[in-house]
């Protein structure tokens, strides 16, 4: 499948840790603009993107043993983002890249499938946090599991705070059909934790 290079990740000054802290909160209300493909790096980045390739590809999330449980899929609105086909991405830590594994604008099947979360259909994209819990509990055995849960969180959150940064909106939905998601993301080995859509809030004052 087609390999895509990201941009760079460029660290911002714009906002304090505390001040993103303080901007969080949860849009469920898109506006149909397309966000950059800049801006798509800098959250896929601040989910799972290497921060040191001398120590085990160390990432931007803490991993129990370095066990890396997680991948990021995307789901591409048509217009989602600038200078990328509508489609399904995976991303690849290792090279901050995206490798596109599907052709077709699927907003409307994942909003289905999230028992017809409208708003869902409006994002630009839709990243999708999935695990393959074994590469964790072959070394944790079944404490594995919450280290899954615990990481998951984290990169959560960095894409979250990532987002008020760039001044977008996005929101952590859990309610879903989980064979429904695996089926539209084409997962086999991986199981679907969480989504979170992705793009510019629709009222103005969001971040006020």
């Amino acid at each position: 499948m087609e390999k895509i290079k990201l941009p760079g990740s460029h660290l911002s000054e714009k906002l304090s840790l505390n001040e993103a802290l303080k901007k969080r909160i949860s849009c469920r209300n898109f506006s149909p603009k397309s966000i950059l493909m800049s801006q798509l790096s800098s959250i896929l980045w601040a989910g799972q993107g290497v921060i040191s390739q001398k120590y085990d590809q160390r990432r931007t999330a803490p991993s129990a043993g370095s066990t890396f449980p997680l991948e990021l899929m995307v789901a591409v609105r048509k217009e989602g983002v600038d200078e990328l086909e509508a489609g399904l991405y995976q991303y690849v830590s290792a090279d901050h890249g995206l490798k596109r594994i599907g052709e077709t604008d699927i907003a409307r099947d994942i909003s289905a499938a999230c028992f017809n979360q409208e708003f869902l259909k409006h994002a630009a994209v839709t990243v999708l946090i999935a695990s393959n819990n074994e590469r964790t509990t072959r070394m944790y055995a079944e404490r594995g599991e919450r280290y899954v849960y615990m990481e998951s969180g984290a990169v959560m959150q960095n894409i979250a705070l990532e987002s008020v940064e760039l001044g977008l909106g996005t929101v952590i939905v859990g309610a879903f059909d989980d064979e429904a998601i695996a089926g539209l993301f084409g997962l086999e080995t991986l199981r679907p934790l969480a989504l979170m859509p992705v793009g510019y809030p629709k009222d103005k004052a969001f971040y006020v």
